[in-house]
């Protein structure tokens, strides 16, 4: 299940340090980390003017990939919402986020250069402060990435599916997530992103309730019970719509 924690601060207060730490640290763990960059320079673009890739956008491309030898780079004329490039980085088991440091419902570590920053920062999301101290929240030291890894292993919980269907015990999904930011469950107590059916349409993730899944696994294996060779742990049907 795919996490993400948001390392939000504002300028020179060691939002960068506090990202490179928290990923070294779990990445030495095993983890697969992912991390997206705010930016909030107006008409940025990683890509410069003359460059080859450049060229192809500006003829047209929108999607342009840049294949080397120990890297590969996709870059892609759009907009998007936070919301889509997490759902985009499923392979991933956390992604660290810098920056958006008003974005709602997303778990946060808020890297603060005194009490002023932590006042205006801190949200119910956060599970804790690094460079400052506030009555009741975890606060941690730049050098004390490991514990603040033990942290982000038990409160963060993962990017959910916003179905509401309350499988987990709670009526919302938001409920769920600030019992795992409080401590008070455990991160992987979601039913629907446990289940034994994933739907993909248009190669974007449909979530199913456990009902659902259920339902669905039942009639698709009992249509193919018959078959020769369609017996497994795992089977995979894609199913095209006909043009019209």
């Amino acid at each position: 299940m795919l996490r993400a924690v948001a390392v939000a601060g504002y300028r020179e207060a060691g939002k960068t340090r506090v990202v490179e730490g928290l990923v070294r640290e779990l990445a030495r763990r095993g983890y697969r980390v992912a991390t997206v960059k705010h930016v909030v320079e107006r008409g940025f673009s990683i890509d410069r003017p003359g460059k080859d890739t450049w060229r192809h956008a500006r003829a047209g491309a929108s999607t342009v990939v840049s294949l080397a030898s120990r890297e590969l780079a996709v870059i892609e004329r759009r907009t998007a919402k936070l919301d889509d490039v997490l759902r985009g980085l499923e392979g991933s088991d956390f992604v660290v986020v810098e920056g958006f440091k008003q974005a709602r419902d997303l778990t946060k570590i808020v890297a603060a250069r005194d009490g002023a920053d932590l006042r205006k920062l801190a949200d119910e999301f956060t599970i804790a402060s690094v460079g400052a101290k506030k009555f009741g929240l975890p606060a941690f030291e730049p050098k004390q990435m490991k514990r603040l890894a033990d942290l982000v292993e038990r409160r963060v919980p993962p990017v959910l599916p916003e179905l509401n269907c309350g499988y987990c015990g709670f009526k919302r999904c938001r409920e769920f997530a600030l019992a795992v930011v409080a401590g008070k469950r455990r991160w992987d107590g979601c039913p629907t992103l446990q289940g034994r059916v994933i739907l993909t349409v248009d190669g974007k993730r449909v979530f199913l309730n456990p009902f659902m899944q259920n339902m669905v696994a039942r009639t698709i294996l009992g249509m193919l019970s018959p078959l020769k060779g369609a017996r497994g742990k795992c089977i995979e049907l894609r199913v095209t719509r006909r043009a019209r």
